[in-house]
């Protein structure tokens, strides 16, 4: 019985900035997430929204220079993963904290057969030797769907499809049963049918290994299929945490509004997708206000002198809005708008 009520990943108040010469880049802002065993939680938002750099700075993969983690915590099983050695990091990543990334073309070794790059995982973090870490990589390619695991782990990348290259991603994040997964659009550039293989697969392996899943994505789709929990995030925050359920039906913050609002109806006869009007600010100057309150259709004065701070409602959703506020002065009936 997996205990899900227990926390094991804690993100405190996390800040990662990039120093460039046009000043510093604010990627990620001050969020804060709690990640709870055998629970998947997803973080969506727009491209540039500090999705993937949350995280890579869990697993402490930020370029240095010029980025670094400014400021906060992230406590795995209670210890600090921001304090530690980078040695002490290694025997975590890949280990205790693995990640699926994004493009598995540019994360694999192009020269290496699959089967050795699984293989080195475990021959490092489980102490394998080299036969008895072959013939794990052979099954966890099974485990994973890859037909003839025996042939497949012979070859290199560029002979596999890319259905079966994110299957290999997987199966080396896999490989040392983790107890956090981190998958950063795990399904980008996949048919349909692959990415609910995909999909279905890591649902499937995580309620037998019972590990903590932080999926990492902008197809709300996957989310409402996939996970317990979502974190909105907007220009380095987040502006609204709730269960899955609660955000699709009663989203709070307007812009999570406007991302339901964009996306297509399948019982509307529709011309054109709606939008969410202006663009996000930029990451090097971030208004005084609300991040959000110039493209928002229920601004006030208040919206633009002081950022809200993210809290918790009657109802458990935490939304970082003044409409949620006793300080909200504007007209009565617009906070029911957005639910």
């Amino acid at each position: 019985m997996i205990e899900k009520n227990k926390p094991i990943l804690e993100v405190k108040g996390l800040k990662t900035h990039f120093s460039t010469k046009r000043g510093v880049s604010k990627a990620v802002d001050g969020i804060d997430f709690t990640l709870h065993k055998g629970e998947t939680l997803g973080i969506v938002g727009e491209s540039g929204c500090g999705k993937s750099m949350t995280s890579l700075s869990i697993l402490r993969l930020i370029p240095s220079p010029p980025g670094k983690i400014a400021g906060g915590q992230i406590l795995f099983k209670g210890k600090d993963l921001v304090t530690l050695s980078e040695n002490e990091m290694r025997e975590i990543r890949g280990n205790e904290i693995s990640m699926i990334f994004q493009e598995p073309m540019t994360s694999l070794n192009p020269v290496i057969p699959v089967g050795e790059q699984i293989a080195e995982a475990l021959r490092l973090h489980q102490k394998l030797g080299r036969k008895a870490a072959w013939d794990k990589a052979v099954e966890m390619l099974k485990l994973v769907g890859i037909p003839s695991p025996e042939k497949r782990a012979k070859q290199e990348p560029f002979q596999l499809s890319g259905g079966m290259r994110q299957r290999v991603m997987i199966a080396m994040a896999l490989a040392c049963t983790p107890e956090v997964l981190i998958a950063d659009e795990p399904t980008t550039a996949l048919d349909v049918t692959i990415q609910a293989q995909i999909l279905e697969l890591i649902k499937d392996l995580q309620s037998k290994l019972g590990m903590g899943v932080i999926m990492i994505t902008h197809d709300l789709g996957v989310v409402a299929e996939t996970c317990d929990t979502v974190a909105v995030m907007y220009a380095g925050n987040i502006i609204e945490h709730a269960p899955t359920d609660k955000i699709f039906e009663h989203p709070k913050h307007p812009y999570t509004q406007g991302l339901l609002d964009s996306l297509p109806k399948i019982h509307e006869d529709q011309e054109e997708l709606r939008t969410i009007e202006g663009s996000v600010p930029s990451p090097y100057h971030f208004p005084a206000g609300c991040r959000f309150a110039s493209r928002c259709p229920f601004q006030q004065p208040i919206c633009h002198e002081k950022q809200p701070e993210l809290l918790e409602q009657k109802d458990g959703v935490k939304v970082r809005c003044w409409m949620y506020t006793d300080q909200w002065t504007g007209p009565v009936g617009k906070k029911e708008a957005v639910k």
